[in-house]
């Protein structure tokens, strides 16, 4: 097979690797309920991070790609489900993307995100005055 050298390399694009939600480091338990051909089943698994749009998680039995499962997180004042699509799936951690979610499942994560970005403030302050000045400009 006869290939053409064009001579020269292609120059790499501008690769933006912003979120449109900030993600939070947080490991805390998560249950998820699968549904299978068999019925329910519910596994277990740990948050990696999260984000009020979605979140990766470690969790036993890789989901598959495009699967809608409940994932449950244990919040500080109460526990909370919400419908969500898994975006990848590899055996060492889980992508999901929440769908709309209800009042309280809103209002109980954007209570969590608010704690982690005050922990996480308090801990790295530098951090966060040079990334507020980038995003200034």
């Amino acid at each position: 097979m006869f290939l053409k050298d064009r001579g020269a390399l292609a120059h790499a694009r501008a690769f933006n690797a912003r979120r449109s939600d900030a993600r939070y480091v947080s490991t805390i338990p998560v249950t998820l309920q699968r549904f299978l051909r068999f019925g329910p089943f519910i596994t277990r698994g740990i948050s990696l991070d999260i984000s009020i749009r979605g979140m990766s998680a470690l969790v036993c039995g890789t989901p598959r790609v495009g699967e809608t499962v409940v994932i449950e997180l244990p919040l500080v004042d109460s526990r909370i489900e919400m419908l969500a699509t898994v975006r990848h799936s590899t055996p060492s951690n889980s992508g999901f993307e929440f769908y709309p979610l209800s009042p309280t499942a809103h209002a109980g994560i954007h209570h969590w995100i608010c704690e982690l970005r005050r922990h996480e403030e308090s801990l790295f302050p530098c951090a966060y005055v040079k990334a507020l000045k980038v995003g200034e400009s």
